[in-house]
């Protein structure tokens, strides 16, 4: 199953779960956001990446610049555990890096989730990436992804298992929009993918075609 039609599964299972007022709320906030236009402040093709030199969640010393002298690195934003649409994609790239017999070194996977959350998800999802906890969105912020989740849709996450003061580990309520970079070995951007509607993502398989 490509990415795209797991997410529109998703999309399906979510308005037979959830109530018309649930949906309302959450449809209203999304077009507030996408209203705010966060993704023109992204880097875009053409921009230099900024440095990256971070721990992994296994414990490795990450350092983008140093990864770019193996190839072009895939640097993909989500915003946890508790999004669905976020799940499905890991799980897709999980699928297509070893299928390909990929470098998941060349991934690197990054969210503003505690590290413990994003440990549990390699055991419980048995997914194997590189998977870095961006604490206080540092890394997204140079990339311009992040936002400020709206007081009125605080508690409806909460209700629904995404309490981000504990996840994320402070009372901020930021999150980074989805977005998935290609980063060639001289640092230059050469795709974006950024999008506000946290619904929508690139497919991996074309990512993986531009390594």
């Amino acid at each position: 199953m490509a990415l795209q039609e797991a997410l529109e599964k998703i999309q399906d299972e979510m308005a037979e779960e959830f109530s018309g007022e649930v949906l309302d709320a959450f449809g209203k906030d999304l077009n507030a956001l996408i209203e705010k236009k966060i993704d023109q402040k992204a880097l875009k093709i053409g921009d230099q990446a900024p440095e990256i030199i971070v721990l992994d969640t296994d414990g490795q010393t990450i350092n983008l610049y140093d990864l770019l002298k193996h190839g072009a690195v895939i640097i993909n934003f989500f915003r946890g555990n508790w999004c669905p649409f976020c799940m499905a994609e890991l799980a897709d790239y999980h699928q297509v890096i070893h299928q390909l017999n990929l470098s998941k070194q060349q991934f690197l996977f990054i969210s503003p989730q505690m590290e413990e959350y994003s440990a549990q998800l390699k055991v419980e999802k048995k997914i194997d990436l590189t998977l870095i906890a961006d604490q206080y969105n540092q890394i997204a912020r140079q990339f311009g992804l992040v936002f400020t989740l709206d007081e009125n849709i605080r508690d409806l996450y909460k209700k629904m298992g995404a309490d981000l003061t504990i996840i994320n580990g402070d009372d901020s309520f930021e999150l980074p929009i989805p977005a998935t970079y290609v980063v060639a070995p001289s640092g230059k951007i050469t795709y974006a993918f950024v999008e506000t509607n946290y619904m929508m993502r690139a497919e991996p398989r074309d990512i993986v075609s531009m390594l």
